[in-house]
């Protein structure tokens, strides 16, 4: 089977143009060889805009949609104003922006794809992850996004990583880490290494987007996002956890 698994078969599976049979083989193929992953990373460097080019089931972007005809749909923007600032008391002295570098805009926008990424890919039964091993997704992402990524260990509140995938949004390639617990609940970290990288840590928000809860921050490098329908009280201590981990 080693033999038949090429560069172009990987750069397709990346793609997403891969039948399920075949993207089954090359994954599996990957998931035994953390080598193999080097050839993910040639078939970019050989054309670093198809991170561009990669495909999504749904247009991640964010922008407000027309304006519904029922007018009793809370619009995007009424969504958005829900966001609430959380004191959880974390080491390392979480404090709120007084730059303009970051405004709530861009945070809002950051929660509204991550969001949307977690609404296509935690329901999805057969294909909610591209990579399962941990090793390869964690070399591969951190290549695409430009920045160390890791995927912090979350079974002590009974969640298990089942891998992960890469993003195409609009502030560049972003990462996807999906956990799934003993009932089958998913919750999702997203990672995104923003176009001018903040020197403030902002604090910890909360935001409810389409029943999805949400905490987002932002360090020097990098913006992130763990979504996921859970109490507000038991997402805002997984939130915690990987902090505490990423920090």
């Amino acid at each position: 089977m080693t033999d038949t698994i090429t560069p172009d078969m990987i750069e397709a599976l990346v793609m997403g143009t891969l039948d399920d049979a075949t993207a089954a083989r090359v994954e599996a193929y990957l998931n035994e060889n953390p080598d193999a992953a080097d050839a993910i990373d040639t078939v970019f460097e050989e054309d670093s805009a198809i991170i561009e080019a990669i495909p999504t089931p749904s247009p991640i972007v964010v922008s407000a949609p027309p304006a519904p005809a029922n007018t009793n749909r809370a619009p995007w923007g009424a969504i958005a104003a829900s966001v609430v600032m959380l004191g959880l008391g974390l080491s390392g002295g979480w404090f709120a922006r007084q730059s303009t570098e970051t405004t709530p805009e861009v945070f809002a926008a950051l929660v509204t794809e991550a969001v949307q990424a977690h609404s296509i890919y935690s329901v999805d039964p057969h294909r909610a992850v591209e990579l399962s091993d941990e090793e390869v997704l964690v070399r591969w992402l951190s290549n695409r996004v430009g920045a160390q990524l890791s995927a912090p260990d979350l079974t002590a509140h009974g969640f298990t990583m089942i891998g992960g995938r890469l993003l195409s949004v609009t502030e560049g390639p972003a990462a996807q880490f999906m956990y799934e617990d003993e009932q089958g609940r998913r919750i999702t970290l997203f990672a995104v290494r923003p176009a001018k990288p903040s020197t403030v840590m902002a604090s910890f928000e909360f935001e409810e987007i389409d029943g999805e809860n949400s905490f987002r921050w932002e360090d020097e490098t990098l913006r992130y996002a763990v979504i996921g329908d859970l109490e507000r009280e038991d997402l805002s201590k997984i939130a915690s956890a990987v902090y505490q981990h990423l920090s």
